[in-house]
């Protein structure tokens, strides 16, 4: 466990339900909407991802993000992804971000490049996802860079890593606990019976116990979106029945049904033994959170 632990490793160590939210920083230079979403997110979460140039779009970064959540009270979980930086930049973005505050980091091997907006552009990619939570787990724990030179003080995050029910294997879940994982978040679940079938087998294994999990779940804002994530987001299941439920709805009908969906889905997670928590990821809508948050019933959050 690290030195002055974050907010969220003292809450998962003491065996509260947690909740995270997701926060997308803007493509310009200003701070001001990454700040009043952290505003509006105050009192509803225990801590929120600020995301690293997500679908490889060139955004604010995340570690400029995150200081401003720091600023403003709510505790940042800072992702960062290893396709855009060596190992040198990635260590050096560490250090800076430990010093002015961040204490947790989602390892993560970032979208393909060939998704966003530059295209033109290489990805770095010396180590994977998995090699990022060895490196973090390096410097927390030997005190070391990855040369071997000692560092003091060192950066003690509370190291993150990514999931995806369905598709993730047994050996790779283990790999990531084995690396030096601390806890991890899951991609979109809307399919809770598919769900159960990954996860049970590797919560009665004990991975879970040793590393806890965190649910993504995403309020579908219209059955547009919904159908996009069904076809195009990997090891996401959207069953008929959720389909059905937002078909032909818009606007307020449509936001109110999406809001309703997660509600329900977190409440279901909350009754799964071993799910330790929700990662709420309301894409450019992180306004509705406290509402989803208040109807799943998970308010007020608990205090450290």
């Amino acid at each position: 466990m690290p030195e002055e632990p974050s907010t969220l490793a003292t809450l998962l160590h003491r065996g509260e339900f947690v909740v995270t939210v997701e926060i997308g920083p803007p493509k310009s230079a200003s701070v001001e909407s990454v700040r009043k979403k952290a505003k509006t997110l105050v009192g509803y979460c225990d801590a929120a991802n600020v995301t690293d140039n997500q679908a490889a779009i060139v955004r604010l970064s995340a570690w400029a993000g995150s200081l401003v959540l720091v600023e403003e009270g709510l505790e940042p979980i800072m992702q960062m992804t290893t396709r855009d930086r060596n190992i040198m930049a990635i260590q050096s973005d560490l250090l800076g971000a430990w010093a002015l505050g961040v204490r947790n980091v989602l390892a993560l091997s970032g979208d393909p490049i060939k998704i966003g907006n530059h295209p033109m552009c290489k990805p770095v990619s010396e180590i994977d996802s998995t090699g990022l939570v060895r490196l973090l787990a390096g410097m927390r724990d030997t005190a070391k860079l990855f040369n071997g030179e000692e560092i003091d003080p060192a950066p003690r995050y509370f190291i993150g890593s990514a999931v995806n029910p369905t598709l993730d294997s047994s050996d790779k879940v283990r790999q990531k606990v084995d690396s030096g994982a601390d806890f991890f978040q899951s991609n979109i679940v809307y399919d809770l019976r598919a769900f159960r079938r990954w996860f049970e087998p590797l919560r009665d294994e004990g991975l879970f116990e040793r590393v806890p999990l965190l649910v993504g779940v995403t309020p579908p804002k219209s059955e547009k979106m919904l159908r996009h994530v069904k076809d195009n987001i990997p090891g996401v299941n959207v069953p008929e029945e959720v389909l059905s439920r937002m078909a032909g709805k818009q606007g307020d009908r449509a936001a109110e049904e999406g809001k309703a969906i997660a509600a329900e889905v977190i409440q279901a997670l909350k009754g799964i033994e071993g799910v330790r928590g929700v990662h709420i990821m309301a894409i450019a809508w992180e306004e509705i959170v406290p509402e989803i948050v208040e109807a799943a019933g998970l308010t007020p959050r608990p205090r450290v």
